[in-house]
């Protein structure tokens, strides 16, 4: 087609050329008869894939997750404690004998003279208050047992991490229309003598 087309253009010159130069040769015997012909641009629709985003890499945060947890918990440890325990008394009244019996002498009157006699005195008693111990003082030692209650706190049930995520490429396809061969213009043999009359 390259060709051709070269060949008329180089055709379509001499003619041009000969038309002008020699005016005088018109009307003469037909030899051959040329048609200019155009050749319009031949175009296509070709489909390309083109990258819209590129593709990559993308780091994301987890955050961390809490939780509540319930616990026992020590308050007082157990312990012995030492604890004085003071005596019992009571009062007891007791009969004892003050004096006991004896003879003796003492003057008297009797029938009105002035007589020595001898005599008994009678043992002489009384009652006298005295504290007795019912139980002595003594030191016992007790087991506390320990004591404990419940405490609330928040814990870490999943750490906070990073994760990596790809990404991939966002890919379009895009049509265009292209040039395949460009418009031309030449000439064209007119076969048969008959057309050039």
């Amino acid at each position: 087609m390259f060709e051709l087309s070269k060949a008329c253009r180089i055709l379509s010159a001499t003619i041009v050329a000969f038309s002008f130069a020699s005016p005088a040769l018109a009307g003469g015997k037909t030899l051959a008869c040329y048609q200019q012909v155009h050749q319009p641009a031949v175009y296509k629709t070709v489909h390309q894939q083109v990258v819209v985003r590129p593709g990559g890499v993308i780091h994301e945060t987890i955050p961390a997750r809490y939780g509540q947890v319930t616990e026992k918990v020590l308050v007082t440890p157990a312990h012995v404690v030492a604890r004085h325990i003071p005596a019992v008394t009571r009062t007891v009244h007791q009969t004892v004998m003050v004096r006991p019996k004896s003879v003796g002498w003492e003057w008297r009157h009797v029938h009105g003279k002035r007589t020595l006699c001898k005599v008994v005195h009678p043992a002489q008693y009384a009652t006298r208050a005295r504290t007795v111990i019912v139980q002595p003082a003594r030191t016992v030692h007790e087991r506390v047992p320990a004591r404990y209650a419940h405490r609330t706190r928040t814990v870490v049930i999943e750490p906070a991490r990073t994760i990596a995520r790809q990404v991939p490429p966002v890919i379009k396809t895009v049509a265009r229309t292209v040039e395949v061969q460009p418009a031309s213009s030449g000439w064209i043999q007119v076969s048969g003598r008959s057309r050039c009359h």
